[in-house]
């Protein structure tokens, strides 16, 4: 019998900069429901910002929870993101700054064509 199990290895590409959320013991992350979580734009181990989503954590009643860094992750206003989606809808790579993206829209159209 073959093993039809593709073999692979995942190369976790770690960014320095990225943003703080604050998540609960519960596994959830703080936000206001309308998808907007409450994050700080920041890089890894920087104190200072740890400290500051932990005071506004705490001064909104989450006491319970932790900083957690989310690596390579960004704000994005509500303007953009509406862009995003027209961008998606209309066939384009929704961000205009994800270089990954676009390398690998180059690579599918070298292997497969344009159309």
């Amino acid at each position: 019998m073959v093993d039809s199990t593709p073999k692979l290895t995942v190369i976790k590409k770690n960014r320095k900069d990225g943003i703080y959320v604050w998540k609960l013991s519960n596994g959830k992350v703080v936000g206001d429901g309308n998808g907007n979580i409450m994050n700080i734009p920041a890089e890894e181990f920087d104190l200072e910002a740890i400290s500051k989503i932990t005071k506004v954590a705490h001064h909104y009643g989450y006491s319970e929870g932790k900083a957690e860094f989310w690596s390579g992750t960004r704000r994005v206003s509500d303007e953009e993101y509406s862009e995003q989606l027209d961008r998606m809808k209309e066939g384009y790579i929704p961000s205009e700054t994800d270089i990954g993206a676009f390398m690998d829209a180059e690579r599918g159209i070298a292997r497969y064509g344009n159309g």
